[in-house]
């Protein structure tokens, strides 16, 4: 109230044309525009604080905003959690009463229930020979049966020497093979026989007085107690088949599966 009467009387002053030598504060020596001067500058001063207080309200208000917000996503966050970590707590009590009820059977009771019995596991009988002649043939006949005397390897019992005939224990995919020695112009037409079937053939031709060795070897499905040789063709058998420790006539076969 007293700054305002002071502005007015100012005001009324500035109005007038008077002097300033003329306007004098007898207490203090100043004059009446000294003082209003000094007036504006303290109300200038109290502006910019003012200003600067509003400024530093407005930023505290911004960060507490921010701060609130902070904090309702912060416990957002921890209810999501304590809401899954609740759901874990009843599964995990829910397998623990499943795991009780399971455990309550009796002895008795564990009995009752039939225990399934295994299936036998299937086996691949294994079978595998090799034989071959101990000395040679004399000018064999058409339609001989070759037999391979010596028998090194007969996985199975299934190679009989004295026949010359293998009869598979096991029905399967068989590899036969069969090697022949000839010498100085001898020739066989040699055949592989499954059952009364010709399943395969091999000539063996000596020339330019040269020993001659050929093999032959096929893949063949066999029954059971099929008689597998290999045998002279009928017309083709000029000769010896020669067998001896510088070269020998083979018969050999093995389950593939």
């Amino acid at each position: 109230m007293h700054l305002l009467q002071c502005l007015g009387f100012v005001v009324i002053l500035s109005t007038c044309d008077v002097s300033s030598s003329e306007l004098t504060d007898y207490n203090d020596g100043l004059t009446l525009k000294d003082i209003v001067l000094e007036m504006q500058n303290a109300i200038e001063h109290q502006n910019v604080r003012i200003k600067y207080l509003e400024t530093s309200l407005s930023l505290t208000e911004n960060r507490l905003l921010l701060e609130q917000k902070k904090s309702k996503q912060h416990i957002e966050a921890l209810e999501r959690r304590l809401s899954k970590m609740q759901n874990d707590l009843k599964d995990c009590q829910r397998i623990d009463q499943s795991q009780q009820s399971v455990d309550s059977f009796s002895e008795n009771e564990r009995l009752l229930i039939p225990i399934p019995t295994p299936s036998p596991a299937t086996t691949i009988t294994e079978v595998a020979f090799f034989a071959y002649m101990s000395q040679p043939l004399t000018n064999p006949s058409g339609e001989h049966i070759l037999k391979f005397d010596v028998l090194k390897l007969n996985v199975g019992n299934a190679y009989h020497p004295h026949t010359g005939v293998f009869n598979p224990p096991t029905s399967g995919i068989y590899v036969m093979a069969w090697s022949l020695r000839s010498r100085i112009t001898e020739r066989h037409s040699t055949e592989l026989v499954v059952n009364s079937d010709v399943y395969s053939s091999m000539y063996s031709y000596s020339h330019n007085n040269d020993d001659q060795h050929n093999t032959g070897i096929v893949v063949v499905h066999a029954n059971k107690g099929d008689d597998i040789y290999v045998r002279i063709k009928m017309d083709k058998h000029v000769g010896d088949i020669w067998s001896d420790a510088y070269g020998r006539s083979t018969f050999a076969g093995w389950k593939i599966y």
